[in-house]
Order: C-alpha cells, then sequence, then structure tokens
C-alpha cells in the first residue's frame, strides 16, 4: 500500500474524511478487482449489514458487496 493511501486511510479513521452512506452493490468479483486496482480506496465497510465497501478517494464513489460473497470464487 502505498503512502499517500495509507495517510488517507487513516485520515479517514480519525473523521477527517466524511463516510459516504450510499453504495452501488457490485458483485464479488468486481469487488476483488477493484481491490488490485490502481484507484486510490479506503475501506468503508458495513459490518451491522455484512457488507464490505471501498472509496474510491478521487470520485466519492462507493463499492459494496455481500462479505459472505467475497472468497466464493463462483460469484
Amino acid at each position: 500500500m502505498d503512502a499517500a493511501i495509507l495517510q488517507d486511510s487513516q485520515d479517514y479513521q480519525m473523521g477527517i474524511v466524511s463516510p459516504v452512506l450510499a453504495g452501488q452493490l457490485v458483485s464479488a468479483a468486481q469487488f476483488r478487482n477493484l481491490l488490485v486496482s490502481h484507484r486510490r480506496m479506503v475501506r468503508v465497510d458495513r459490518r451491522t449489514d455484512r457488507l464490505r465497501g471501498l472509496q474510491d478517494l478521487d470520485t466519492g464513489e462507493v463499492f459494496l458487496t455481500d462479505e459472505r460473497r467475497l472468497l466464493d470464487g463462483r460469484h
């Protein structure tokens, strides 16, 4: 993880960056592709809803997926 992304994620955790509550539901495969993309992302999980999330720091977009499907290779 590069230092800029780490710093931004620390800012988010400290409440400096406001979270986006709504998000776009994506498949587990799309979520995994976002994880390894070159986009600057921070985690924005919604654990009560069993959703894992990523927020693009440049566009503000939020991508969510069902955590139960993440490790399942069929979806």
